[in-house]
C-alpha cells in the first residue's frame, strides 16, 4: 500500500524514477506535430521547453510553427443557438420532455434499474420516477 502526505488539496508522492524507464523518448521519425498531439495538444513553446527535459526527443531540428487543425477548431468561437426559431411552450403541459435512463448496472435498494423523467417546458417542473422494468414507463406516463 502506498501512502502519501496531504498538503491542502494536493497529495505529495515520493516517487523514484529510473533513468532507463522514464523520461526517454524515441523520436527517430517523430516530428513536433507528433509530440504536440501525444501530449494532448500542448502549445509549441512549452513543447520546446519540454525538449530540454526529455532525452531523445530532439525537437531542435524540427519546425515548431506547424498549424494544428484540431487546435484551430477548438479555439473557434461557436455561434449561439437561434432564439427566433426555438419552439418554447406558452402554457403548462404544451411541451413535455421525457427520457428513460437504464438499465443501470447496480440495482437500487428498492429493486429499480430505470429512471424516467418528465420535464414541463413552460414551468420546468420535473417529475422523476424509478422503475423496475422499462415497460412500466407508459403506465407512469398515463
Amino acid at each position: 500500500m502506498v501512502e502519501a502526505q496531504r498538503d491542502k488539496n494536493l497529495y505529495l508522492l515520493n516517487v523514484k524514477v529510473r533513468k532507463d524507464m522514464a523520461h526517454i523518448a524515441n523520436s527517430l521519425n517523430e516530428g513536433a506535430m507528433f509530440w504536440h498531439e501525444r501530449f494532448g495538444h500542448f502549445n509549441m513553446a512549452s513543447l520546446k521547453e519540454l525538449d530540454a527535459m526529455v532525452d531523445g526527443m530532439n525537437l531542435k531540428k524540427m519546425s515548431l510553427h506547424q498549424i494544428c487543425e484540431g487546435c484551430i477548431k477548438g479555439k473557434h468561437q461557436r455561434t449561439s443557438f437561434p432564439k427566433d426559431g426555438a419552439t418554447r411552450a406558452s402554457q403548462l403541459l404544451e411541451i413535455v420532455h421525457t427520457d428513460v435512463c437504464g438499465p443501470m448496472r447496480t440495482t437500487s435498494h428498492g429493486g429499480t434499474r430505470y429512471i424516467l423523467t418528465f420535464i414541463d417546458d413552460f414551468s420546468r417542473k420535473t417529475h422523476v420516477y424509478f422503475l423496475k422494468a422499462k415497460g412500466k414507463a407508459f403506465e407512469k406516463f398515463k
